[in-house]
């Protein structure tokens, strides 16, 4: 029985980018996490400035 073997050994190397890829990803990816937590404030201050309700309902009687 034959073993498996890649044609080419470039092929079964894993794609590597290089440090001008790697630091436009990095970029990317800080400025998406940036914008998820500017949207995540700005939905928690409009809720919390809108339902005042939820303060009183906890309150210990």
């Amino acid at each position: 029985m034959k073993t498996f073997e890649p044609r080419n050994r470039v092929a079964s190397r894993a794609h590597r980018m290089d440090l001008r890829q790697q630091t436009r990803c990095s970029l990317a990816l800080i400025m998406l996490m940036g914008l998820a937590t500017l949207t995540v404030l700005a939905t928690t201050q409009t809720l919390s400035a809108h339902d005042t309700s939820a303060v009183h309902q906890y309150s210990l009687r």
